[in-house]
């Protein structure tokens, strides 16, 4: 799906789009005004202004708001917004990107749809002759006020003439836009303007940072967070990108990366030691540096992220709840108020599955080193964890009052791991079916809480346990003063067929190598 993007492309201007200034393209309101950073190079596209704009009010069925400076969209009761342009000179393969200015914040944006082939009129258009309206072509995710949001609408324009966009949201607070009557018109850029990925982010001061189009030279100046998020918004209504960090400290301070839906988005340092990302609060909230939901091929590599402030439970380094085939690589989590890593499924309509998290470093974790929570078929492998308070790894279910009550985590692959010192177990299994264990080593385990496990598998009496697999591994304990109890421990009978295969060594541990409680545990 696409969705929203800031950012002009008529003629070099500058834009302050809440906190972030941006050097950018078109008219602007007369509240921005200064020379752009890096101006960038001459624009392609022509700005074709609307021909008519109107909104229509399922609470005033027969009014008809045509002719005022802004337009509302509204999800209950309900508002819908009518934009026609008089597309002219489009090429072989035609493009567009529609761009509208938003005056008024929402925690879930604006969605732009196709319209009917009914004709309507700006003057008479009322909610009970309104066209209907079609497909969803993008959507903007959160907006804040003041900014401006662009959406690639390429798949509705088939050649010149009249075309038509609606534009609704699904929340109950409504959202109001800037009308063709007011200073900062909507307009369509024909043909679309070229990708702007990658996006180079620099630190320019104490608190300033600079995010630049390598490909267009367009500019957002701000704080690192404001930053980043408006790039990423804008790359990710062009169907992904990359932002890339230089090398250096980034500080979010106590802010943190909000990203919500967004797909085939790239973020990128110059390598773990060389690029950090960090932030501190002791905000009673999530404060994850990466706050994600609902993000799908999303990208995190080659940078160290550090989490501080108080421990919280769930305020952790990356969140990725209902994370789909994201890609952790090459990262290093040296701090975190709860868990490093977690992908997260719970919750109603979430998966968190296809994910891959390869070659981290995880310590200084106030949980687990990292979490799969109801999230399957995800692989972890050739991760260093050390010194967290937690679990090494949990492969954990949901909890009974969960959304989705006591749903399992599945089909997991965990390989080439090492683990050492975690707080609890060094891998944790609760609850779940045919999860992998395979050629991991994990050493000292329960140096927070005793009684702990090398490799735990357990389940509560109502949740499946079943043919999860142990091979290859190495689960030991060398301190003088042994904490780890056992090398392999299945806690219960309703864990069942787990296969134990060859490889293993279970050796100097505690309490001893295996202690064995399961139902049908087959050895090879």
């Amino acid at each position: 799906m696409m969705r929203t993007t800031h950012g002009r492309r008529v003629r070099p201007t500058v834009a302050v789009l809440g906190s972030v200034v941006v050097a950018a393209f078109g008219p602007v309101p007369p509240a921005a005004a200064a020379t752009p950073h890096a101006p960038p190079p001459a624009a392609t596209s022509t700005a074709v202004a609307p021909v008519a704009d109107a909104w229509v009010d399922s609470m005033a069925p027969a009014t008809n708001h045509g002719t005022g400076s802004y337009l509302k969209a509204d999800g209950l009761p309900v508002a819908v917004v009518y934009l026609r342009f008089d597309v002219r000179g489009t090429d072989p393969e035609p493009s567009a990107l529609l761009r509208f200015h938003v005056e008024t914040a929402s925690s879930t944006g604006v969605e732009v749809r196709a319209v009917g082939d009914e004709p309507w009129q700006e003057t008479t258009l009322t909610y009970h002759d309104a066209p209907p309206v079609g497909a969803v072509v993008g959507s903007s995710g959160p907006v804040e006020a003041g900014t401006w949001v662009s959406v690639d609408v390429s798949a509705l324009i088939s050649g010149d003439g009249p075309v038509s966009f609606a534009l609704t949201t699904d929340n109950d607070t409504g959202v109001r836009i800037t009308s063709r009557e007011g200073t900062a018109k909507p307009e369509l850029l024909v043909p679309a303007p070229p990708h702007p990925s990658p996006y180079l982010v620099t630190r320019i001061g104490a608190t300033t940072y600079r995010a630049v189009s390598q490909v267009t030279g367009y500019t957002y100046t701000g704080r690192l967070k404001a930053v980043v998020e408006s790039a990423v918004t804008e790359l990710d209504g062009r169907g992904g990108g990359t932002v890339q960090f230089d090398a250096g400290t980034f500080d979010l301070g106590t802010e943190f990366l909000k990203l919500v839906q967004v797909d085939n988005i790239v973020f990128a340092g110059a390598g773990m030691d060389l690029t950090l990302i960090r932030n501190y609060s002791s905000a009673s909230a999530d404060t994850e540096p990466f706050n994600t939901k609902g993000a799908v091929g999303m990208v995190v590599r080659d940078l160290s992220i550090a989490a501080g402030g108080p421990a919280r439970s769930t305020s952790d380094a990356l969140d990725f709840d209902d994370g789909v085939d994201v890609l952790v690589e090459r990262v290093r989590v040296s701090a975190a108020r709860g868990r490093g890593i977690v992908f997260d499924g719970k919750n109603q309509g979430w998966s968190s599955t296809g994910n891959i998290v390869r070659d981290c470093v995880v310590t200084g974790a106030a949980s687990d080193g990292i979490e799969l929570l109801a999230a399957s078929r995800n692989t972890i492998s050739g991760c260093q964890i050390h010194h967290v308070a937690g679990h090494g790894i949990q492969v954990n279910r949901s909890s009974s009052s969960a959304d989705q009550p006591n749903k399992t985590a599945d089909r997991n692959v965990l390989t080439g791991n090492v683990i050492d010192e975690a707080g609890l177990d060094g891998i944790n299994i609760d609850g779940g079916e045919a999860n992998q264990i395979l050629n991991n080593r994990v050493t000292n385990s329960s140096a927070v809480t005793s009684g702990r496990d090398g490799i735990r598998i357990t389940t509560p009496t109502e949740v499946a346990c079943a043919e999860n697999i142990v091979a290859g591994n190495v689960a030991t304990d060398y301190q003088t003063r042994k904490t780890q109890r056992f090398g392999l421990h299945i806690t219960t009978s309703h864990c069942r067929a787990t296969a134990v295969g060859p490889g293993n060594d279970f050796t100097g541990n505690l309490s001893g190598g295996i202690r064995d409680l399961g139902t049908g545990t087959v050895y090879h």
